[in-house]
């Protein structure tokens, strides 16, 4: 009963935003007071910069972000019989995702959680915005993740937005080239289901290699990275379009990558 009672609690964040382009102002309503102030305020910040950033690849897009219901539930074992409801299967060990069929993105207070909540929810945004812009394309499962990851560690506290690098995940791309245990060529055919299967028995393997694409790309050349991620969106491979795009094509930016994160 309790636990139900919890579930019935659980907070909805609402965004004053109904089809406005991404540089209009917009508050997160907080009628329970569930978050801090600093909180909201990153949370804004976040919001309005991945707005912005998505509107970049998606130039002309307008999308009604009304349409993304926002979950937060303060408890793990709630948070677990809530997923297990929406999927079917318990998800253990997560604090929040994203459910593209109904476009709601649910995470988790508990304290266990606490200290990665923002980034979390910074996460989960990145998905329900990408998912929106795109129209539901075909998006390879590097990409959604390793921007998801990106947007996740920028610094939005800050008066001027700066990307954090993940040192963890940069360290893990580095062994895995010492090793000679990266073959990009593969990694970027990887569904979401052998993602899901790789990263979770190997370190987080996909993510990091997914982020430390996205932060190269975007450190290398930005105007060109947006043009890149632009076009991965639908049928096209992930090679082919670095073929196209990048230059030298993939094979100049597979050696590129590997000297970046040898250094």
């Amino acid at each position: 009963m309790k636990g139900i009672q919890t579930i019935l609690s659980i907070l909805f964040l609402l965004f004053a935003f109904t089809g406005i382009q991404a540089q209009e102002k917009f508050k997160i309503q907080d009628p329970e007071k569930h978050l801090s102030k600093k909180e909201k305020q990153i949370l804004e910040n976040a919001v309005h910069y991945e707005a912005a950033f998505y509107d970049r690849i998606f130039p002309g897009k307008k999308t009604d972000f009304s349409d993304i219901k926002f979950t937060i539930i303060p408890d793990q074992l709630s948070f677990a019989m809530y997923v297990k409801n929406l999927v079917g299967v318990y998800l253990n060990n997560i604090s929040g995702i994203y459910f593209l069929s109904a476009h709601e993105l649910v995470v988790c207070t508990d304290k266990k959680f606490k200290e990665s909540f923002i980034r979390t929810l910074c996460h989960e945004v990145s998905h329900a915005f990408l998912h929106l812009h795109s129209d539901d394309k075909i998006i390879p499962a590097w990409l959604n993740e390793g921007l998801a990851v990106y947007l996740q560690r920028m610094s939005y506290d800050k008066k001027k937005i700066t990307q954090r690098m993940d040192h963890r995940y940069a360290a893990r791309v580095k062994t895995l080239i010492e090793l000679k245990d990266l073959d990009l060529a593969d990694f970027v055919t990887w569904d979401y289901r052998k993602f899901s299967v790789e990263s979770f028995s190997q370190e987080n393997n996909g993510y990091a290699i997914g982020y430390c694409i996205v932060f190269f790309l975007m450190q290398y050349d930005e105007e060109n990275a947006i043009i890149i991620f632009r076009n991965l969106f639908g049928k096209q491979t992930s090679k082919a379009v670095f073929d196209n795009c990048y230059p030298g094509g993939f094979a100049q930016f597979e050696k590129d990558f590997m000297e970046y994160w040898s250094k």
